[in-house]
């Protein structure tokens, strides 16, 4: 199986599909493509709708344009499904790597030597370019500059990261932004169209599409039932089952807990300023610890005692 699900059928982006596709039919496609938006938001997804286009035209059950939607009989989807087409190749950050490395970039040239299958275009599709070492970006640089005959290069890019200026100037740049009922459409494909039953403490616009797929991921392993989760109890679990240690959400989302809960107490209760100086007081706390390496659990131990034990 693919390391990279996607899902057959678009909901969000359509208008950005419906635009690539005709560049691709007019023969006006840009041999390098840099899809650039928050981590999450469906670019992947978008790449992989029109890699499905352009490697099933003309095959039996091609991609549907009308409807935006991959026909699982077609022999291309099944194929990238199990990364193992022909013409395609995926580059991405491989498990406990901090990098994509050079050996990465090596095999992919050794992809573009070799004859395409079914004269049909070669792909490459690289997600999270911005782990793209100095190395494996120099390497890419080189396979970006030329002019390739039927070749496409396709790079994901999380906007909040840094990408070397020069990949950048060697690529079209596409921008990925949600509007509103995106946004809701696009956590519904993660969710298994779950939003509408979770707590109103995760409906939140600040929310991105991959704290949702975190946190399913988070219940999904700790077994608990997202829909029957809210702040409190998702804070309560992590603390007292000490799910803080080494637990990749949890460090990468307990101070937005934390803010949530803040908020929502401010709220709740106007005239008591307390929780409006423990936020201004835990967000202190939360750059200390970033900034000088402290440890993570005396902070979430301290929210506990000011929080949880007033009770």
């Amino acid at each position: 199986m693919s390391e990279y699900l996607f899902n057959n059928q678009l909901s969000v982006f359509k208008k950005n599909i419906d635009f690539l596709i005709n560049l691709y039919d007019k023969k006006k496609l840009p041999q390098s493509l840099l899809f650039i938006g928050e981590k999450g938001i469906g670019k992947l997804n978008v790449a992989y709708h029109l890699v499905n286009y352009i490697l099933s035209k003309n095959d039996e059950n091609e991609y549907y344009t009308s409807t935006y939607k991959i026909n699982p009989n077609n022999k291309t989807y099944n194929l990238l499904l199990n990364n193992s087409h022909p013409n395609f190749f995926l580059i991405s950050l491989k498990e406990n790597k901090k990098n994509i490395d050079i050996e990465q970039i090596k095999y992919m040239k050794n992809f573009l030597n070799i004859t395409s299958f079914n004269n049909k275009p070669k792909i490459i599709l690289i997600n999270g370019s911005e782990s793209l070492n100095s190395s494996s970006s120099n390497s890419l640089l080189k396979s970006l500059e030329e002019n390739l005959n039927n070749v496409f290069f396709i790079l994901i890019h999380d906007i909040k990261k840094n990408i070397l200026h020069t990949i950048k100037s060697r690529c079209i740049q596409f921008k990925f932004f949600l509007q509103s009922d995106d946004r809701k459409n696009r956590i519904n494909e993660i969710l298994d169209n779950q939003y509408n039953h979770l707590s109103s403490d995760f409906k939140n616009k600040y929310l991105s599409p991959t704290f949702f797929k975190n946190l399913q991921e988070y219940c999904n392993k700790n077994n608990l039932k997202l829909i029957d989760m809210n702040l409190d109890n998702l804070l309560y679990d992590i603390i007292e089952k000490k799910n803080y240690i080494k637990n990749k959400f949890v460090l990468s989302n307990f101070f937005l807990l934390i803010q949530l809960f803040l908020y929502k107490k401010i709220k709740k209760e106007q005239n008591n300023n307390k929780y409006f100086y423990l936020l201004k007081y835990f967000a202190q706390r939360f750059d200390d610890v970033a900034k000088f390496n402290l440890d993570f659990e005396s902070y979430v131990l301290e929210f506990k005692n000011l929080i949880y034990n007033e009770k």
